[in-house]
């Protein structure tokens, strides 16, 4: 009897310890991957499965660009990185009267999200008759440096 409580005290260790390892560098990863740096927020005002209503539905709007995913055509009418610029795009938004979804996403090209913050200086620096404007730019620099 003693053999077996040892046996299963031994057991219950060595488990606990690949447990805890293996926990260990699953954590690591995920901390890497959802890295602050690398998530954008897409301000989102439609999702379509056709194109042609994604584009007919954008034209509602002064500056937005259509974003393909795996089987969707979304709308999005403003992107940002910082969290100042998120609010102040909120803040100008809402003034409009736009409703929209704030999509969080992680993305694998630091390139684009450095240019987004460079424009983000500008915008947090701006004034409000100038955000539609730095926005069409943000939109552009997406399409550009996204493909």
């Amino acid at each position: 009897m003693k053999k077996l409580i040892v046996t299963i005290l031994i057991s219950l260790s060595v488990g606990s310890g690949f447990a805890f390892f293996i926990y260990k560098n699953i954590q690591d990863e995920v901390e890497v991957v959802m890295k602050e740096e690398n998530i954008v927020y897409f301000f989102q005002v439609g999702v379509f499965k056709d194109e042609m209503n994604a584009l007919n539905y954008m034209q509602n709007y002064n500056s937005s660009i259509i974003i393909k995913d795996e089987e969707y055509f979304r709308v999005i009418i403003g992107i940002a990185v910082s969290k100042e610029a998120v609010d102040k795009l909120k803040s100008y938004f809402d003034e409009l009267n736009i409703n929209y979804y704030l999509k969080k996403e992680s993305i694998d090209n630091q390139d684009l999200t450095d240019k987004i913050k460079e424009y983000e200086v500008a915008l947090l620096k701006a004034q409000k008759n100038t955000y539609n404007k730095i926005n069409q730019d943000i939109l552009k620099a997406y399409e550009k440096n996204s493909k």
